[in-house]
């Protein structure tokens, strides 16, 4: 069952984005040089599920993460996220050094998920989750604006055969770049 998460008000978030964006960027940089990971030791801000995407000339070359909170702070979450974005997304190659200062980064944190009947009326910012036959399809906020293309996007990444009987879910989050 996919988490009902509450707390977190998109517009008013109780973490520093441009922290987080700066914990990206570090443990991609520590990864990429195989440094030793480091922990963050900025306050311990409570989890929240994360997803990290990392672009290289306007095309996206990384992103992981979780609908499920596995760290015990957000800042190990942005971290573990990153470090699995740049070198270990099975669909794109590794990062190198080269690619450090041309990279974009964007942390989605989740704030909530909410069932919804149809994906009428979701808009660009709004995330979707399909949940279909023990598998999940996970299109983030702003990927695609249409939403009848992100609902066939959800499908393909969920491996179902679009149309299929499917639990759908909008997702509230926020997104930040750097």
């Amino acid at each position: 069952m996919l988490p009902c998460l509450t707390g977190l008000a998109q517009d008013q978030p109780s973490y520093d984005p441009t922290q987080l964006i700066q914990i990206a960027h570090q443990a991609i940089a520590r990864e990429i040089q195989h440094w030793d990971p480091e922990q963050a030791n900025q306050s311990q801000i409570p989890s929240r599920p994360v997803f990290v995407t990392i672009e290289l000339g306007g095309r996206v070359v990384g992103c992981r993460g979780t609908l499920e909170v596995r760290k015990a702070s957000l800042q190990q979450e942005v971290e573990e996220d990153a470090r699995a974005a740049c070198a270990h997304d099975p669909r794109y190659r590794p990062l190198s050094a080269s690619d450090l200062p041309k990279i974009l980064v964007t942390v989605t944190v989740i704030d909530r998920l909410q069932p919804v009947s149809s994906v009428d009326g979701l808009g660009p910012e709004d995330g979707l989750v399909l949940k279909a036959d023990g598998k999940t399809g996970v299109v983030l906020p702003w990927e695609g604006k249409d939403p009848r293309t992100r609902l066939k996007w959800a499908y393909r990444k969920a491996g179902v055969a679009e149309g299929a009987s499917a639990t759908l879910f909008r997702m509230v989050a926020r997104r930040d770049r750097g």
